[in-house]
């Protein structure tokens, strides 16, 4: 099992922002976190407030199927708390854009002399 970055962007429309910000923040960032094989994750939020994504999650779990289990167990953990993520995305007119990536090459700054 390799391991596996996903990038998620959100499309989120201007009035709505500061609201899915909160939701992401009180209701997945920490049920996700919780979860078997995630590595690390950034949560990134846009400079250009005219952008057409407003936030992209970027994370590193252990595998493709860590992953997986990691999004049904993070739906399932919000349906028990009486919250339905994908009911919340369409009443906040959130667009999700879910891509995998193996890691090709990793580079790091090279000092300068």
């Amino acid at each position: 099992m390799a391991p596996i970055t996903t990038i998620v962007h959100f499309e989120v429309p201007a009035e709505n922002v500061d609201r899915f910000f909160a939701f992401w923040q009180d209701s997945i960032k920490d049920v996700t976190g919780s979860q078997p094989g995630l590595i690390d994750g950034i949560f990134h939020r846009a400079i250009d407030a005219d952008g057409p994504f407003q936030f992209i999650n970027v994370a590193r779990w252990e595998s493709a199927e860590h992953l997986q289990a990691a999004l049904e167990a993070t739906v399932e953990a919000l349906r028990r708390d009486g919250v339905e993520m994908l009911e919340e995305f369409r009443k906040l007119g959130v667009k999700a854009s879910q891509n995998n990536y193996d890691e090709a090459v990793r580079y790091a700054a090279k000092a300068v002399d």
